[in-house]
């Protein structure tokens, strides 16, 4: 998938560059210069010197060559398309109009550095420092910022589609447009370190935009992080019961798979009851008329012996045996699930009504203490269900 994107990225560059606006078109018929940090005039045999330097000195582990150091220069409307800059210091560095396609600047210090308008789709930004970075209108298709810090950066303008954002530090001054960075990768796994406004104002404007999704992904982070702040007590109530169940919301379907799964696991163990001796286990509980008068009986559902006179018949016997304990045991599993306990609303006794005889399933000993717990857990995730899936209760 992420290749994909990538290679989806590259060929998409040259349809996106048409829509930025190119400042230097008068220049095209000069040879490309660009200034170092005390202003000077170089050219670009000078860069690829620089570069050649930096990635000898990336595979040496750093005992030969050295590190590339960019800082304050101005590379305005550079091709540095698929470069190698990882871990270069590009603080100030001016990358307007530049083209960074499939460039790997993953933990580069780019702190302050101009890159509006400039062209970084696929481009691998995993770790790297933007603090203070100016993306504003730059093309990100595709972009690894995976890890990255977005402290005060400026994106307003910035298209963030298919953009990997998963472990970014999101507290930029100015956001991107919704309709791009919903389309964004990873967004429920961003955070904030100490200002969670812009997740805020961000989960408004998607809100606002109706992209319930993207909007969705956001209530996740705001409210993982929130819980991180929390006491150790009220951080592990509340992954057990909101995240580990429903993501805060971000997943509202995983409640009912949930009852399913103690669905088929309790039916499991109520079979297993059935199976062992002692009065714990499932007991039917069914009403005969006698002479008039009505006689209720509760028989313990227990594995009968299996007995035939030819060997060929006793696995034909045995499967019977073993579907009518794992039947009774699913149905009254099901009982359990569905046993809200209203006085109007039960919708166990509802599915008892569903069989053609009149009787009632019990549980007695350990098997009524699993039942209670089953019964429990799945109010409480059904309720969880129609809570996150017609509502918004985590804000």
């Amino acid at each position: 998938m992420k290749l994909a994107t990538t290679l989806s990225a590259l060929f998409l560059t040259p349809l996106l560059c048409v829509s930025v606006p190119a400042r230097a078109s008068g220049q095209q018929a000069k040879e490309w210069t660009w200034k170092d940090a005390q202003g000077n005039v170089r050219s670009r045999a000078d860069l690829d010197a620089i570069l050649a330097e930096h990635k000898l000195w990336l595979n040496s582990g750093g005992k030969s060559g050295y590190q590339a150091n960019l800082s304050e220069t101005n590379l305005t409307g550079a091709n540095l398309r698929t470069v190698d800059l990882r871990r270069a210091i590009l603080t100030d560095t001016d990358f307007t109009d530049a083209s960074l396609t499939g460039a790997d600047m993953a933990g580069a210090r780019l702190i302050g550095a101009h890159l509006s308008f400039s062209i970084m789709a696929a481009t691998n930004l995993s770790g790297a420092d933007l603090t203070a970075a100016d993306l504003a209108n730059a093309v990100l298709l595709g972009a690894d910022l995976s890890g990255a810090n977005l402290d005060a950066t400026h994106l307003n303008g910035a298209t963030l589609a298919s953009a990997e954002l998963k472990g970014a530090v999101f507290e930029p001054v100015d956001l991107p447009s919704p309709r791009w960075i919903a389309l964004g990768e990873g967004l429920e796994l961003m955070k904030y370190r100490d200002d969670p406004g812009p997740l805020t104002e961000l989960r408004k404007q998607f809100e606002d935009g109706g992209y319930r999704g993207a909007e969705r992904k956001i209530t996740c982070v705001l409210n993982r992080e929130e819980a991180h702040r929390d006491r150790p007590v009220e951080r592990w109530f509340k992954r057990l019961a909101f995240d580990l169940t429903c993501q805060y919301g971000l997943s509202p379907g995983r409640p009912l798979l949930i009852v399913l799964a103690l669905w088929l696991l309790c039916s499991g163990v109520y079979a297993w009851f059935m199976r062992q001796p002692g009065p714990s286990g499932i007991y039917f509980v069914g009403t005969r008329l006698w002479r008039g008068k009505s006689n209720t009986q509760g028989v313990r559902i227990r594995r009968r012996a299996v007995r035939a006179t030819k060997k060929w018949k006793i696995p034909f016997l045995w499967l019977r045996e073993e579907w009518r304990l794992r039947r009774a045991a699913l149905f009254f599993s099901l009982m359990s699930a569905f046993n809200i306990g209203f006085r109007d609303i039960n919708f166990g006794r509802w599915l008892r009504m569903l069989t053609k005889r009149e009787y009632d399933l019990k549980a007695v000993g350990w098997a009524r203490t699993v039942s209670g717990f089953q019964s429990l857990l799945s109010v409480y995730m059904i309720a969880l269900w129609v809570l996150t899936y017609f509502g918004r209760p985590f804000g």
